[in-house]
Parts: structure tokens; sequence; C-alpha cells
């Protein structure tokens, strides 16, 4: 005798070579027949049934069909309720329609509660069936007592693991519950069956318990999307090689882009530096574009090209296009640090223009007339950086251009044009900078530049035109410091120049002409144009030594005698006697010193005139 512990069946073999099956709950009897004509002295188990050895040394071997007894039991016992604890104890195929017909009667009959328990155990799980948990989980529990679907669910559990429909639809409401740990221990204890689905359900709630999911249903797509969205990038290839994934790298990429911008941009960045890359730099800024991410493109790219080769010029150009665009401050930072030289500059600078980078515009123009066209916006422009930029122009174009800035606003950008003259006026020519600002009718700017470069020029010409300039602008005490410091300009030219200019003050010509002793012409234009008090000025307060010749003019112009005693009387006595007397005794007058001479006398004085 033997008991078989998998059908739960007792195997007697009797002395005359007959084998009786017994249920060994029941003791019913389920099959007798004669296995030998000689006796059987010794059985054990073997497999799912016995194997013995009769007296004539034949082995005999005994099993269970299990596709065939339980039909058999139904067949030739009758007995429903054997054949019905018995495919459900062992798991045995057969009883089905018998499974289903009671089933459907418990659930007719109220009894949910049973007919979920019977659901979970039975053979095969026959019931474990979408039909049957639609079923369960739209019935009411009574009060205190779970609900028939948990009822199932907790059978199940409690003997095996569930299916990957029954892990689906327990796995909803536990995390909508927020159980999540219940799902973890499933996990840990192999009682879920993990697919694709079931992970999708979880990764909303946790992407890590997702991934594990993922995992062990060998569901490499999302496997690799985890892994990007959680930011172990490098996890990701040596995955896809070990499971021999070849994963299309574009739309992996675009779902991780559309989830999170930033950990797409050190995705991207992880595929290009593979060997060889996995992906390309252009499809890489093709996704991003698509999803309008400019700063991730910025990052991405900024990394990407930071070798700076020739190869992608056309990405530095969408690198710096896309941000004039939607970012100039970040272009204008990118171009200021000289990062890249091979992109489009004609193209590039035309965006710095329009995005009002108009320094970088002049840095990347190559075109006289972009460069006068940008130039003129001094008011945005930062002073010093460029005045120093026309020292990369030729001499013609920097005249060019300081002519456009005149032209365009002269009000607004003479201080900066006035600094480049200055500056570069040796290189331009001083006449061909006066030349400009003449022709703009620009006085004042060509004051201030003359003013800085008159001190140090021994062109009579620049000094000439200084004075002009001067004197145009009001400053007639500089003209005045200039006539009597200067040693360089034409006295003729700026003695006509300020007769013909009818100074409010004739202090700058009184200088020009005693310097260069042009007294006669003082004096013969003073007192034509009546401007007498200005030749007292001139002996009483500037040179009195040149009172002879002054009073000698006087007298060729038949100046009223009395004018030229007071004249005389009133200069201080700095001036020669002797050559007075002799200016008017040329013009036999002497006469008019008589009495002026006999006070002198009697004063004392000893001056041998």
């Amino acid at each position: 005798m033997q008991a078989g512990p998998k059908y739960e069946l007792v195997y007697i073999v009797t002395k005359f070579g007959f084998i009786h099956l017994y249920d060994l709950e029941t003791g019913a009897c389920i099959f007798t027949n004669r296995i030998s004509g000689d006796t059987v002295f010794v059985t054990t188990k073997h497999d799912n049934g016995i194997i013995g050895v009769n007296r004539k040394g034949q082995v005999l071997s005994v099993g269970v069909n299990e596709e065939t007894i339980i039909p058999y039991i139904l067949q030739n016992t009758g007995n429903v309720e054997l054949a019905f604890r018995m495919a459900s104890r062992a798991n045995l195929p057969g009883a089905d329609q018998l499974y289903v017909q009671r089933f459907q009667q418990l659930m007719s009959q109220g009894q949910y509660g049973d007919a979920a328990k019977m659901a979970a155990s039975s053979p095969r799980g026959m019931l474990r069936t979408e039909n049957t948990i639609n079923q369960l989980k739209h019935l009411q529990s009574p009060p205190g007592q779970l609900s028939p679907i948990l009822q199932y669910f907790a059978t199940i559990l409690e003997k095996g693991e569930l299916n990957r429909y029954e892990s689906i639809e327990l796995a909803r409401p536990v995390l909508v519950s927020n159980r999540k740990a219940l799902l973890e221990k499933w996990l840990k204890e192999d009682k879920l069956e993990c697919s694709e689905e079931l992970g999708d359900i979880v990764q909303p709630h946790d992407a890590t318990l997702a991934l594990s999911i993922y995992l062990r249903a060998n569901a490499p797509a999302k496997v690799v999307v985890c892994f990007a969205q959680s930011g172990q990038f490098d996890k990701i290839v040596l995955y896809c090689k070990k499971v021999g994934y070849n994963a299309d790298w574009n739309t992996l990429l675009m779902q991780v882009a559309r989830l999170d911008g930033d950990k797409a941009c050190e995705f991207a960045l992880s595929l290009v530096k593979e060997d060889p890359p996995l992906i390309s730099a252009d499809q890489v800024v093709g996704i991003f574009a698509s999803l309008n991410l400019v700063q991730q493109t910025t990052r991405f790219l900024l990394d990407a090209l930071k070798d700076n080769k020739e190869g992608d010029a056309h990405l530095q150009t969408k690198l710096l296009e896309m941000n004039l665009i939607n970012a100039p401050q970040v272009a204008d930072a990118i171009l200021g640090n000289n990062m890249f030289s091979h992109f489009d500059r004609p193209y590039i600078a035309q965006l710095a223009e329009k995005a009002g980078l108009y320094q970088r515009a002049l840095e990347l123009y190559d075109n006289l007339d972009d460069i006068k066209r940008v130039a003129v916006h001094t008011e945005v422009l930062n002073g010093e950086w460029l005045v120093n930029y026309f020292g990369n122009l030729s001499v013609d174009d920097s005249l060019a251009v300081i002519r456009q800035m005149l032209e365009h606003n002269a009000a607004q950008n003479l201080q900066i044009v006035v600094q480049v003259a200055i500056k570069y006026s040796e290189l331009l020519g001083p006449q061909k900078i006066i030349e400009i600002f003449e022709d703009c009718r620009c006085n004042e700017g060509l004051y201030y530049y003359l003013g800085s470069v008159v001190n140090v020029s021994q062109d009579p010409a620049v000094v000439f035109k200084y004075i002009q300039a001067a004197l145009s602008t009001g400053q007639t005490k500089e003209v005045e410091r200039i006539v009597r410091e200067n040693n360089y300009y034409d006295a003729e030219k700026v003695k006509n120049y300020l007769k013909e200019a009818s100074l409010p003050d004739q202090l700058p010509l009184i200088i020009v002409c005693d310097r260069h002793n042009y007294v006669h012409d003082l004096v013969l234009y003073l007192y034509s144009n009546s401007l007498s008090k200005y030749i007292e000025v001139y002996v009483q307060q500037v040179n009195p030594s040149r009172l002879p010749q002054v009073v000698g003019a006087l007298l060729d112009v038949d100046c009223d005698e009395s004018i030229v005693k007071s004249l005389i009387a009133s200069t201080p006595p700095q001036f020669s006697v002797s050559d007075l007397v002799d200016e008017i005794e040329k013009r036999n007058r002497l006469k008019i010193l008589h009495r002026w001479l006999e006070s002198k006398v009697n004063e004392g004085s000893q001056d041998q005139g």
C-alpha cells in the first residue's frame, strides 16, 4: 500500500496482482484492475504513482492519467462531488463544465464569496478569466466582510500567484488607495505576473517600481524610457547590449523630451558620445526644435559643439539663430565668448542687428553698407568699444562711417565721432576729417577735434581751421589764446579772416597784428570801422610800446588831433618817446606834442627824445 500526495490517492496492490485506487479523504474506491498474474512482493512510490516487482522479476509501473481520471470518475462512479474535489485539489482537467455550472449556481444563489473562492481555486485557472473578474468586481459585499473580488484575490495569493490580468486588476485599486507597499511586497514574493501593462499602471505612482516590473516583464522599450527618465543614462546602452535590444533612439528621445526636457538633454548627450554615436546631433536638434525646447537645445549644442569643428558650421548657425530669435542675451554671451568660428557670419549678423545686438552685428559684418547702417546706433553701443572698433577698418571705410554717423544724427553721435577722429587723426589725415566736419556743418565737432591736435600740429591750415571753428562756436577766449601762443598759423590769412569776421571783441585781431607787425593795418581797420575804443585797449592794455606806430597810423587817416593827444596822455609810459617824436615829425605834426613834451620836461623826464 502506498499513498500518493499529489492526488491524495491510496494505491493498494494485492498478492493476486490486483490494484485498487482509493480517495484518501473519503475512502471511496475509484479504480480496480489486475496488473499482474504473479504475486507482487514489493512496491514503492514512483513519479505520480507506484512501481513494483513481481515474483518473475517484472517491474510494474502504475500511474494516473491526468487527462482521463476525472471523466472516468464521472462516467464510472457517478461520484460528482469526488470528481469536483479531486479536480480542484490536483488541478486536473475534465471537470470544466462542472465548475462553470457550480460557479453560476453559486452566483445565482447570491453566494458570491463562495463563488469567488471557487473561481480562484478552479483547476488550471479555468475560471480565472477577465469575464469572471468583471462579474465579481461589480458585486457589493455585506457590511464588515471583504468584497467578492477581494476574496477572490486573497484566495489566489494565499496559494500561489496572480496571472497577468489579475495582477493588473488588483494593482488599480491598491494604487488608488495609496497602498503601494502591498505591491512591492507581492512583487518580492513573486505573487504578481509582471507585464508591460502592469508597469504602465504603476509608472505614474512610482517610476522605480515600474522599472522593476518592466525588467521582469522583459519590456525593453519601457525599461530604457524609465532609465532615461530617472537620469540613469549610463545604464541604457549597457542594458540594450545585454538583452540585444535595438532601440529606436529617435522615438525614445522624443518620449523623454515630452516628459522632461532637461533629462532629455542629458540623455541626448550620452547618446552622441557613444562610439559610434547612437544618434546624430542633427537628429537631436530636430527633435528638440519640434518641441520648442530652446533652452535644452542650447545646452546640448554648447556641449556637443565645444570642439568648434568646421563640419558643424550649420549647427553653430542653428544654435545662434534660435537664441537670437528667442533669447538674445544668451546669443550675446555665446558670441562674446568667441566659442565658434564656422557659422554663417552674414546671416547671424543680420539676426543680431534685428535683435538689437549692434556690437555683435558690427563684429560680424564685412560689408561697408551694413557697417554704416549699424554704427549710427551709438545710444546703445559701448563707446569705448566702438572707438576701438574703427581700428579694424580701412582708412576709407572709417571716413565713410564717420560721415554716415554725422549725417544720421550729429547730436547723438558727435561725441563718438570726435573720439574716433582724435584717436586716429594721424592715420585718417586731419584734412579729410576737417572736410567731413565741414560738409556736415558740424562746427562743434570740428572745434573739439582740432582742439586736441592744434597744440601739437605745425600745419598752418589746421590752426586756421581751429580758429574758424572756435569763432563759429563762440569760443573767443580760445581764439585769443591760440593766436597769442601758437607759432604756426598764417598771420596774414588769420588777420584778414578776423577782420572779415566782424568780431564783437577785437582782441584776437589786436594780438595777431601786434605779434606780426600789422599795426598800421590794425589801426586803419579799427578807425575806419568806428572801433576806436579798441585802439585805446591796444596801447593801454595790450602793448603800450606800440603807441608810436599807432599814432603814426592815426595821423595818416587824419584822425582828430584831440583824440591823438588824449591817447598819448592816457597811455602808460612804456613806449619810446624818441620813436613817438620821430613818427609825428615824419608827418610834420610835431606841434601836437608841444605841451605833452613840456609837461614831461617839467616832470623831470630824462628820455632822450
